[in-house]
């Protein structure tokens, strides 16, 4: 029982952490999926580390395992509560990846290594007191604990802690692990466990007749198989992750849905290797692999939920594929700790590939369709490796030649390749220039709406602002900052017979392509505050909105909070006669920006009279209820303002104006397009620095 408990709970603390991690450093950055992607790179260079230990640690006497694990344990205890380093927070944008690693680093490296150790030591320990026990399910209970961590942490720790209390929780938890681990240990060596069950164990066969490669040597091809399943594995994860964020909507929830399903392909083929038959699991994942190379395409015309299915299938059967011929590859347990350091080795290596690698290697996301390939050919060459020396191969068809089989999968290689190059052109047909960084992918089309020539910035697949070819209409607003939107009414009515004495000053909290910058007039100032270099680069590259505005414009590149926060500290405020908050067009808002804090900030830098513009159109989220809650906390008045789409504006605006200027909202060019509220309030929904729940604004 203490071997379940043990294994359970460090695995349990292990994947728990991971989303709060995230969630505690995502502020710096914008809020950008791709530091999501970084700290799962941390994660498996720790587990990496982790593995690496245990396999060293395990060539010692179970008395000296014991007695260094337990060091490394008290050292870990002593380092918590863990902190993340304010510094790091504040200045991690200019070097984003490197200080994501360190912070994590110095925010949780030692405990979490403590943990990561457990599952490969504790499994060889199972294998000293119990010789018929077959280490590997112990790791498939291990991954049910990292499940039950990662379901339960955006349902139930997130809803109801805020970030102090939950690192307290999980403080407790890791106390309550290292004392049942030492427990464990004592209880192991009262036992009499030696050297001398060691040695024997050390020469046991497992006889499990499910792992293929037990009894055989373990050969460079066999480690090269193991990296590389365990490799692809990963980068099928990270991909689809990127991906799904990409083509369905940048969500936390989307971080956390597909860890699980990678995990769920683990606990099924570690637990009961005979549900992954080779031939059942193939069929059904060349049929998601046409799809996943077909959605980049198709994928608009189906609804949230269904391609989040889509995505969901296709990373299952390809973890599946991975993951299940690498249980028919397992060793025995003389070489346990082998193998899962070279899984471990594995996960680094995929993580790095797509984490760092691909962004540097392709302006698209092309590592995705690469590696769905990709898992074909490793099916591939396990399935050459698995039957070598044997003519025909057993199927759900009868027996078929082996060398008919190997050409099959070759040829659908082929055949996929040629899928995929085909539809990328057709996507690309339309792109003049793209993008890809630490924020995500930045790309500029040209497109014709009703016979009229646009230019588009396009993050991810979200538009972030549309600009008429043609010259005579290229400073007309279009999309969302079109003529009587909310942001538009407030820019052109406020203080309008006062305007040409006394020029307004206007704040922006997102650039896009600079189409706000049309309202400005001569003298005025408007100052722009943009997280993304790249998207500074194309607004004033590939749009004239900056370039012909009549005010003066000034962009700063960082996050606008941090950026507005060191402003006020330094030079006091801004005095803004309006304040355009437009960082959640997109579906991944960035949190840190709808906080009481930080409508505290911005009201400290509006005038009295100011009027904050907060961009509120998004497909899965409602802030309605939360910005009409945050306006109440800081005692001013929010109005929604919704324009609908036309044939030649399909996109309808949504704008929530908060402000105590009640002159302004009185005059009729303002109060006619005020609209009713969307949605019933719900007076419950307010976040602060250290609480924010996304559940409590899906749709």
């Amino acid at each position: 029982m203490l071997f379940l408990l043990t294994v359970f709970l460090s695995a349990f603390l292990l994947f728990q952490v991971q989303p709060f991690i995230a969630k505690v450093i995502l502020p710096a950055y914008g809020g950008s999926a791709t530091v999501w992607t970084t700290c799962m790179l941390f994660f498996q260079l720790l587990l990496l580390a982790g593995y690496s230990y245990a396999h060293v640690l395990q060539r010692l006497s179970f008395a000296r395992q014991w007695q260094t694990h337990g060091a490394v344990l008290i050292l870990a205890a002593l380092s918590l509560p863990f902190t993340t380093p304010a510094a790091s927070l504040e200045f991690g944008i200019n070097e984003p990846i490197t200080n994501i690693l360190l912070t994590l680093a110095v925010a949780i490296g030692l405990p979490y290594f403590a943990l990561s150790v457990t599952g490969p030591l504790v499994q060889r320990w199972l294998t000293f007191s119990d010789e018929t026990k077959v280490p590997y399910r112990l790791y498939s209970l291990s991954n049910v604990g990292s499940l039950l961590a990662l379901i339960s942490y955006p349902f139930v720790f997130e809803p109801v802690f805020d970030l102090p209390q939950q690192t307290l929780v999980w403080s407790s938890g890791f106390i309550a692990f290292a004392v049942a681990i030492m427990v464990l240990a004592l209880k192991l060596e009262k036992s009499g466990v030696s050297n001398a069950n060691q040695a024997q164990l050390d020469n046991h066969k497992d006889t499990s007749d499910q792992l293929e490669n037990t009894g055989r040597a373990v050969t460079k091809g066999t480690l090269a198989l193991w990296l590389g399943l365990s490799a692809l594995g990963v980068m099928l994860l990270v991909s689809t992750t990127n991906a799904m964020t990409q083509n369905v909507a940048p969500m936390p929830f989307l971080w956390v849905l597909p860890l699980a399903l990678y995990l769920l392909t683990f606990i099924v083929a570690f637990h009961s290797p005979r549900l992954y038959v080779r031939w059942y699991w193939l069929a059904f994942y060349l049929i998601c692999a046409l799809m996943a190379i077909m959605l980049p395409v198709v994928g608009s015309q189906f609804d949230f939920i269904s391609q989040v299915l889509m995505f969901s299938f296709i990373l299952f059967a390809g973890c599946m594929i991975c993951h299940g011929e690498l249980i028919k590859q397992a060793p025995n347990a003389e070489h346990l700790t082998l193998f899962y350091l070279i899984i471990a080795l594995g996960g680094v290596l995929g993580s790095a590939l797509v984490s760092l690698a691909a962004p540097q290697a392709f302006d698209q996301f092309y590592e995705y369709p690469i590696t769905v390939i990709a898992i074909v050919f490793a099916h591939m060459v396990s399935l050459a490796k698995a039957t070598q020396g044997i003519a025909g191969i057993s199927t759900a068809f009868g027996t078929i030649p082996r060398t008919w089989v190997l050409s099959f999968l070759g040829l659908t290689v082929v055949a996929l390749s040629g899928v995929q190059l085909s539809l990328d052109k057709q996507l690309t047909q339309h792109q003049i220039a793209s993008e890809r960084n630490f924020y995500g992918l930045l790309s500029v089309v040209e497109t014709s709406v009703n016979g009229q020539a646009e230019r588009r910035l396009i993050d991810g697949t979200t538009s972030h602002g549309t600009q008429a070819i043609e010259s005579a209409l290229a400073q007309q607003p279009k999309s969302y900052y079109r003529e009587n939107t909310g942001v538009a009414l407030a820019l052109e009515n406020y203080m309008p017979l006062k305007r040409a004495i006394t020029p307004i000053k206007v704040g922006l909290v997102g650039l896009g392509a600079g189409t706000l910058a049309a309202y400005g007039k001569r003298g005025e100032q408007y100052h722009f505050y943009e997280l993304n270099p790249a998207v500074i680069n194309y607004a004033q590259q590939y749009f004239s909105y900056l370039a012909n505005s009549q005010a003066d414009i000034s962009l700063h590149q960082g996050d606008g909070r941090l950026l507005l926060q060191n402003a006020l500290q330094t030079n006091g405020s801004e005095n803004f006669d309006v304040l355009v908050l437009d960082a959640f067009s997109g579906d991944a808002i960035p949190a840190h920006l709808l906080t009481i804090e930080a409508m505290q900030l911005y009201q400290a830098h509006l005038k009295k009279n100011g009027v904050l513009a907060v961009h509120i159109s998004n497909s899965h989220l409602d802030l309605t209820s939360l910005t009409r809650n945050l306006a109440d906390f800081i005692g001013m008045q929010a109005h929604y303002f919704y324009t609908a789409p036309t044939a030649s504006e399909p996109n309808a605006a949504q704008w929530v104006l908060i402000s105590n200027n009640t002159e302004l909202m009185k005059r009729y060019q303002v109060k006619k397009h005020i609209s009713q509220w969307p949605s019933e309030h719900q007076a419950d929904v307010l976040w602060r620095d250290d609480y924010s729940n996304l559940l409590s604004v899906l749709k």
